[in-house]
């Protein structure tokens, strides 16, 4: 990826560097110029030829005066051909020039345009999955709905049967108990009063346990079921209202059977009292017509406990019912929602590729915003760490992913935006305070600046004073008071320009070093010193500087040069192809070999300067032609191979130090010295004494 990058880059540098709008106004530019030039050449070539066909037409001897004109004309012609060659030939190497390193803009089109197409088709992927993701949530939502209800109903299932059976073992036992109270004499039936009553009580109590149960599993039935039957909840809110009522009379009636069994207990104490004591059978009878009362009494309780018994076992049953049909519509609605879970388990098996869109949908978030935080863990353990930003590389098993949902795109979007925020900030700052740097500096480069001027005139005032002092110092005097005379104005010159630095100093760096006078000793010399010290310095600096002017002039000359030898051949070439196009075209002329005789036969010498041009081109092309100076140059070459290498590196030398001025000045510079100092030491040897011979006399 990163090679791409460079790739698109640099072709970026490349087609902005080339400017195709301007390359493209030059290409019109040149086009236009093309044209023209092809429209001047088409007239010129048709002048031309009507010119030769009238030459043609015209007398012999009347050709002679007539063919300079046609010579010309077809000069002209030449030299047109050869602007419009030159004109082509630069179009074509500026446009190469500029198109040659051009890379190819095909490919990286065709990149930029695979990328928005599928730029594109990620946002319709990513909208479908953000579809996808809500219809998902929704069918969740509502199988747990589903499920909740189920187990809600199984549950209500369970109640009711725990609840049946119940009421079947108590109307068994009630049964039973009626049978044995009405088996029983009457004898044992006061003694059974408070077994009755406690059983009834017992009743009450589970009777009303059962109601409270009922009425909670109803409550809960209606709050949950409540888009489902509200018809059928105001009927069970009205049945419960009856079934309070009921047990509101059986409440009552339970607190008369209490009343009238403790009164029945009094009177069968009394009754047994009446017994011991054998009192009158009056008072029996009374007492019995009273206890026959209580026992009617009694029974008109007991049908009326039927009664709210036979009521309640009705809304028993109703509940029931109601129970059951609720239950076979939840099963329809669990039955529909089962068929429609398994046309979303079909449409999510059409949507198998989901985990595969989310991992790719991971990897852009971690491109795009994993740079947010740089304290991640070991980034080789990729696939069981995360950065704090919840950005991550996905698992490369989509199908086994993590169900475990990193932060949404808001979040990171918001997060990088408060991460740039920052960066700006602080650029911000910084830019402020490099703003004000810039403007101390700014301030104090000025400040040096006057100062470097006042410096620089106070400087060519000082050497302006030292010429004049030198001047001074050079005229004879007579006395010493004449030659102390320049001394102390000279030393009165240092001590106001000491004075005057000690003045214009501005900045702290160098106020230490100018606010001190130059010191003075008795002898002007050593003062001067670092003037001309300076002085010295400045002419060095400056003659370095010139000297590599002087530099690059010569290497420019020398190019020049060397471009002048090469348009002197192309010249030479082009010359000889118009003498042969000249020859081709010429087959009858007198004058074939030469293209130019108007600048020799010319009886007026008016000669022009296109005449000097082509009569030196064919003075040059001429000697280059001469067939004695092919002569002399094969002899030439074939003498260079008859020497030795002795002779020829003698021949080299000589050549190279003759061909260059300066080559031949240091050659006559070294030859000079070396004969001076053969001259010297022959000199020194023949005046030494040591050297001196001593003649002796011969034998004889």
């Amino acid at each position: 990826m990163s090679s791409t990058e460079h790739n698109f880059s640099g072709a970026l540098t490349t087609w902005k560097a080339i400017n195709l709008h301007e390359l493209q106004k030059t290409l019109d530019a040149q086009g236009i110029e093309i044209v023209e030039n092809q429209k001047e050449n088409v007239l010129s070539r048709k002048g031309l030829a009507e010119r030769t066909k009238e030459f043609k037409r015209i007398p012999d001897d009347e050709k002679l005066n007539s063919f300079k004109g046609l010579l010309k004309a077809y000069q002209q012609e030449i030299d047109g051909l050869t602007r419009r060659s030159k004109v082509a030939e630069s179009a074509f190497l500026n446009i190469y020039k500029v198109l040659a390193e051009a890379p190819d803009p095909y490919p990286l089109l065709e990149n930029v345009v695979e990328q928005a197409i599928a730029s594109t088709e990620n946002a319709s992927l990513s909208a479908e999955v953000a579809s996808l993701k809500s219809e998902l949530s929704r069918l969740r939502s509502e199988n747990g709905d589903i499920r909740r209800e189920n187990s809600t109903l199984e549950a209500t299932k369970r109640k009711l049967e725990v609840l049946e059976t119940k009421m079947d073992d108590l109307i068994n036992e009630k049964i039973l108990q009626k049978e044995n109270e009405l088996n029983a004499t009457y004898d044992e039936r006061m003694r059974n009063y408070e077994e009755r009553e406690q059983d009834l009580v017992r009743q009450v109590s589970l009777y009303k346990t059962q109601l409270r149960d009922l009425r909670l599993s109803n409550e809960t039935s209606q709050a949950k079921l409540l888009d489902v039957s509200s018809r059928a909840d105001q009927d069970l809110v009205s049945r419960l209202a009856e079934a309070d009522m009921v047990l509101a009379d059986l409440e009552r009636a339970n607190n008369r059977v209490a009343a009238v069994e403790g009164r029945n207990e009094t009177l069968r104490a009394e009754i047994e009292a009446l017994r011991a004591e054998g009192e009158s059978g009056t008072i029996v009878s009374s007492l019995q017509d009273r206890v026959s009362e209580l026992e009617s009494a009694n029974a008109d309780l007991t049908a009326r406990l039927a009664t709210a018994q036979s009521q309640l076992t009705t809304a028993h049953a109703q509940l029931t019912q109601r129970d059951t049909e609720l239950i076979r519509q939840a099963q329809r609605e669990r039955d529909e929602l089962a068929e429609e879970t398994a046309g979303l388990r079909q449409k999510l098996a059409a949507y198998a590729d989901y985990d595969e869109i989310k991992r790719e949908l991971e990897i852009m978030k971690y491109v795009e915003f994993g740079g947010l935080d740089d304290d991640d863990a070991d980034a080789d353990d990729w696939s069981s760490h995360e950065s704090e930003s919840g950005v991550h590389l996905p698992d490369p098993n989509a199908d086994k992913a993590n169900a475990r949902q990193g932060k949404s795109l808001e979040v990171l979007f918001a997060a990088k935006n408060k991460r740039i925020l920052e960066e700006l900030t602080r650029f911000r700052v910084l830019h402020g305070s490099l703003e004000h740097s810039l403007k101390a500096t700014q301030t104090e480069l000025e400040a040096t600046r006057l100062e470097l001027s006042k410096q620089k005139e106070l400087n060519e005032q000082l050497e302006m004073d030292l010429l004049a002092v030198d001047k001074q110092r050079t005229v004879p005097s007579g006395t010493g008071e004449g030659r102390a005379a320049p001394d102390d104005a000279l030393a009165d010159l240092m001590r106001d320009i000491g004075r005057d630095e000690r003045n214009t100093a501005t900045t702290a760096e160098s106020s230490s070093i100018r606010s001190t006078p130059i010191p003075f000793t008795s002898s002007a010399d050593t003062s001067i010193l670092p003037i001309v010290t300076s002085q010295r310095d400045r002419f060095r600096q400056r003659n370095a500087e010139l000297e590599e002017e002087l530099r690059r002039q010569f290497h420019a000359i020398s190019e020049l040069r060397t471009e002048i030898k090469a348009l002197q051949s192309d010249n030479l070439k082009l010359y000889e192809k118009v003498r042969y196009m000249q020859s081709y075209r010429e087959q009858d002329s007198v004058s074939q070999l030469d293209p130019l005789p108007g600048t020799s036969t010319d009886a007026s010498g008016s000669s022009t300067r296109l005449g000097d041009e082509l009569n030196k081109w064919s003075k040059r092309y001429e000697e280059a032609m001469n067939p004695f100076e092919a002569f002399r140059g094969r002899e030439a070459t074939r003498a260079y191979e008859a020497l030795n290498v002795v002779e020829r590196g003698v021949l080299v030398l000589t050549r190279a130090i003759l061909s260059n001025r300066r080559a031949r000045t240091a050659f006559i510079c070294y030859t000079t010295a070396l004969h001076l100092m053969v001259m010297f030491t022959v000199y020194e040897c023949a005046t030494s004494p040591g050297t001196r011979q001593q003649v002796q006399p011969g034998p004889y």
